[in-house]
């Protein structure tokens, strides 16, 4: 609970309580009561009405939150009943220093007015009971989500240092292969290694980061990977040129672009991978559809990353995503695995 809500429950109660013994006073003042008479007679109700203050602190304190939320319902009525009898007994003792007969009240109107007073005495009690429950279950609910945040962001992490790896291991493949084809363009891929590993190291530790960086990291990515199949893979892009100023999580659609390129490139036979990006008010939009190779046909397998990718937007973007996949690996048919991610801005 916040101390801007702690204090305003106690502005409350504090105002509650001056309403309570207020009453007393404007009651005697619409009856015409002389004020010397009313304040004279202070003395005499005052010391009964703090009964009800004491017993009520002494129950959300104490007694509710160390005695009745452990189990100890018996302690609990026990220790109320002794504790409200030896307050009323300290009332009347002072009211017999004072030598007033309770109030002057006869055999039948101090039952009634004990009666009263009891009512009264469980309303509180049971009040005390109330609010200190529902606080207990706030502060419960806040436990909770705070741990769930530690939780999600843990799973995040571990999610993503899953992912560094599986990437690793893929892109260091290509530049091995190609280190004995071309020595030039193993250069210039370990430049663009260099560029993606500084985004994955650096940017990638933000919640979110711009879209037009995570384009710059997909394109650094397919111009890698394509230089193993420039005889056989065709790509055809469809990126934003001029994103709107969207921001999301970083590493978003890698396992989906891993996933069309081990599964949908081959250096035996043709083959393409179609990606498109589209950026709307609205939502975003990340369509891939990839030829399928034998492989992919006989293992029929997404993968780590597609299991990783699923976590990260069930955590990241809980009820504002879709994830769509259709595979047609059908032998009479044109073979391919197509995935639609849209994840809703609002």
């Amino acid at each position: 609970m916040s101390r801007k809500t702690s204090w305003m429950n106690i502005f409350i109660q504090i105002l509650l309580w001056l309403l309570f013994f207020s009453t007393p006073i404007v009651t005697q003042i619409l009856n015409e009561i002389p004020w010397i008479d009313i304040i004279y007679g202070m003395k005499y109700y005052y010391p009964s009405l703090l009964i009800f203050p004491l017993v009520f602190y002494a129950n959300y304190l104490w007694l509710v939150p160390n005695v009745l939320f452990k189990k100890k319902n018996w302690h609990f009525f026990i220790l109320n009943i002794v504790y409200t009898y030896v307050l009323t007994f300290l009332s009347r003792l002072y009211l017999a220093a004072l030598d007033v007969d309770v109030m002057y009240f006869d055999e039948g109107t101090r039952w009634i007015f004990t009666a009263v007073t009891a009512i009264f005495t469980i309303l509180l009690i049971m009040t005390a009971i109330g609010i200190k429950s529902q606080k207990q279950q706030i502060e419960l609910e806040l436990k909770d989500t705070e741990n769930q945040r530690v939780l999600a962001e843990q799973e995040l992490l571990r999610l993503r240092n899953q992912l560094n790896p599986h990437f690793l291991f893929n892109t260091l493949n290509n530049i091995s292969a190609l280190i004995n084809v071309n020595q030039d363009e193993a250069q210039e891929s370990i430049n663009r290694l260099s560029e993606m590993l500084r985004y994955v190291l650096y940017d990638s530790v933000d919640k979110e980061v711009s879209l037009n960086k995570e384009i710059d990291f997909m394109n650094n990515y397919i111009d890698l990977m394509r230089l193993r199949y420039i005889d056989t893979l065709t790509m055809r892009l469809d990126f934003p040129q001029n994103p709107i100023n969207t921001n999301i999580a970083p590493l978003l659609f890698i396992s989906l672009l891993e996933n069309a390129f081990k599964y949908g490139a081959s250096n035996q036979h043709a083959c393409y991978i179609n990606i498109s990006l589209k950026d709307d008010y609205d939502s975003l939009q990340f369509m891939i559809k990839n030829s399928l190779s034998k492989r992919a046909a006989i293992n029929g397998k997404g993968g780590v990353g597609l299991d990783n990718l699923k976590k990260r937007l069930s955590l990241l973007y809980p009820n504002k995503y879709t994830l769509t996949a259709l595979t047609n690996d059908n032998a009479d048919e044109e073979e391919y695995y197509e995935a639609l991610l849209r994840i809703e801005k609002q």
